[in-house]
Parts: C-alpha cells; structure tokens; sequence
C-alpha cells in the first residue's frame, strides 16, 4: 500500500511573488477592486495599521514568509514524495469552462508557466481572461494519470462526485495555484503531480463540513492504494485575503495545530467568504483531515498588511508528519 508521509499548507500569490517594494502597487489596486468596497474597509479598518504599512515592517513579513518557504523546502526535499496532490482552486475561470466543486486534471504533462522568466503581474486581476496574454515560457512537468483515475474512482464509491480533465487549453498553463509548489517548494524536482480542484467561489463551494469530509475520504484512498509510492498533499493558497482578518487566520491557526476538527467544520461560510480569497482555507481543512489524526506543526503566520484598509494576505506556512 501507499504511504502518505507528509502535508503541507503554504500561502501563496503576489504578497511572497513580489518584493515588498512593490506591495504599494498591490495596495493602489485594491482601492479599485470591483469585489470589494474599499472606502468601507477603510472606515472600518483597526487603528494601528499605518505601522504595519511601514518598509522595515513589510520587508520584515516578506524576509520571513521565504525563511517559511526555505523551511518547508527542506521538510518536502527530505520526504521523498514520489508523487503529490495539490489541493487548490482555479483562480481564472473562463466563460467557457466548467467550474465543478471538485475536480481532478489527469494530464501525463503539465504545462507550467516559469515564473523566474515572467514576473507576477500585480494588475493582472483587472484584465479580462481573454485578453491576457498567453505564457511565454512553458515548462511540461508530469502529471499523474494513474494516482489520478484511482482518486476519481476511489472517491467516487465514497459518496464524492468527483470531475475530470485531461488537459489545459493549448498554449495555456495549468493555474498558479497548482504550479506553485513545482517552482517553491520542490526545488524544481519533476515529481509526478495531481491538481485537485476545490472551489471556493460561490455558489458552487463546499461547506467546510463536506471539505472535511473530503478530505477524510482522500486519505483513506492514498493509504489503500496499490502502489510502494511515497505521497505528499499540499495544500496552495490561503488563509485570509485580500482583506486580512487576523481573528479568524488564528483561530484556524490554533484549531490546525490542535486537530480540532469541530472548530474548522463549525467556520461560518459568511466569514470565510469576507475576502474574496479567504475561502482558500478550505483547502487547509481537507489537508488536515486527510492527515488526521496528526496535528499541524505551523512554521509561521504571518499578517502582511499593504493598506491601511487591512487588505493584504494572512501567509500561513504549515507541515503535518510523524
């Protein structure tokens, strides 16, 4: 049988893609980002903030999110994964595409955008989808086809319905999301890896429950699974963003660390959903369900404001592993 050695929950986006110099930018698009209202956050904001917004504070919150980053480097290079599923989201839905609550991509190859050649673009979230431009440089990682079609099937004799795909367009790339761990976490290792979609838009997204749920079932399938592979779960995104809410990044925080269960299936869907990237949280809570019972060992959080309206990014950076 398969043995499912490590998880691992890291932050992701532009706050650790972009040196702090350029959080100003980030911090100038939030006042126009159409899904929220910024002049609201603004009158609503905790005092206090202007010191967060500071240089020596902000290149502080970036120094250590890498230090964070460099740590779980080393904890994925010492576990010898000879494959990975990555739980994450899409984050740029075409009209055109299908948006199901889970999804499983089996491709052979990944076409994965290299980041090093092509920085993080802070004003890529106000243009459209069809006018991006397309990646220039594609790298093909490997998928996993086999690990993939046994989860689709696994979960499915558990009660999950679970979607299928077996490519991106042509001339994309799979979405950052998935991608990140191949360029920061796996130091450009080509393990075999598994994208396993979890939606956190609504109204197609799953109660932290059901993630839960999820999540359970997951590792149950890794662990009787007929292979002498060694597995890792990553989960990519999250906690709080793009408006900080440092009360609920620590109660997750402290309910991961615990393995409290009950806590992380009891978060309200309102208060996941403040930020429009909050919701990657859900990510966090199948990856501690699938490792249950073993507790999360946090490496470090890390509330990296960039406005005085508190919007920003919770980082987050966690492992669970004997």
């Amino acid at each position: 049988m398969a043995e499912l050695v490590l998880g691992v929950g890291s932050s992701h986006g532009p706050s650790i893609q972009s040196p702090p110099e350029r959080w100003a930018r980030l911090a100038d698009g939030d006042t126009r980002d159409p899904r929220f209202d910024y002049q609201e956050l603004l009158q609503a904001a905790p005092a206090g903030l202007e010191h967060e917004i500071t240089s020596e504070v902000q290149h502080a919150r970036h120094g250590a999110a890498h230090k964070a980053l460099a740590k779980l480097t080393d904890i994925v290079t010492d576990a010898r994964l000879d494959a990975v599923i990555v739980i994450s989201n899409q984050h740029r839905i075409r009209p055109a595409d299908n948006h199901p609550v889970f999804g499983v991509l089996r491709g052979a190859t990944l076409p994965v955008m290299r980041r090093s050649d092509e920085p993080f673009d802070p004003d890529a979230r106000f243009v459209a989808e069809s006018k991006r431009p397309r990646a220039k440089t594609l790298v093909n990682k490997p998928g996993h086809p086999a690990l993939a079609n046994y989860l689709i099937e696994s979960l499915i004799e558990k009660g999950f319905d679970v979607a299928c795909a077996d490519q991106v367009p042509d001339g994309s790339a799979i979405d950052d999301a998935f991608a990140f761990p191949y360029e920061w976490l796996m130091r450009g290792a080509d393990t075999p890896l598994v994208p396993f979609h979890l939606s956190r838009d609504l109204p197609n997204q799953a109660t932290p429950t059901r993630c839960y749920q999820l999540g359970t079932a997951l590792g149950a399938a890794i662990r009787d699974w007929d292979s002498d592979a060694r597995v890792g779960v990553i989960s990519s995104g999250g906690l709080s963003h793009q408006i900080v809410d440092e009360d609920l990044d620590r109660r997750v925080v402290a309910a991961l660390t615990a393995g409290d269960a009950d806590t992380l299936c009891a978060l309200p869907r309102k208060r996941l959903n403040l930020g429009p990237g909050t919701p990657e949280i859900l990510n966090w809570i199948a990856v501690a369900a699938v490792m249950a019972p073993l507790k999360m060992t946090l490496v470090d959080y890390l509330p990296a404001y960039r406005s005085i309206a508190g919007t920003g990014h919770g980082l987050t950076f966690g492992y669970w592993r004997q």
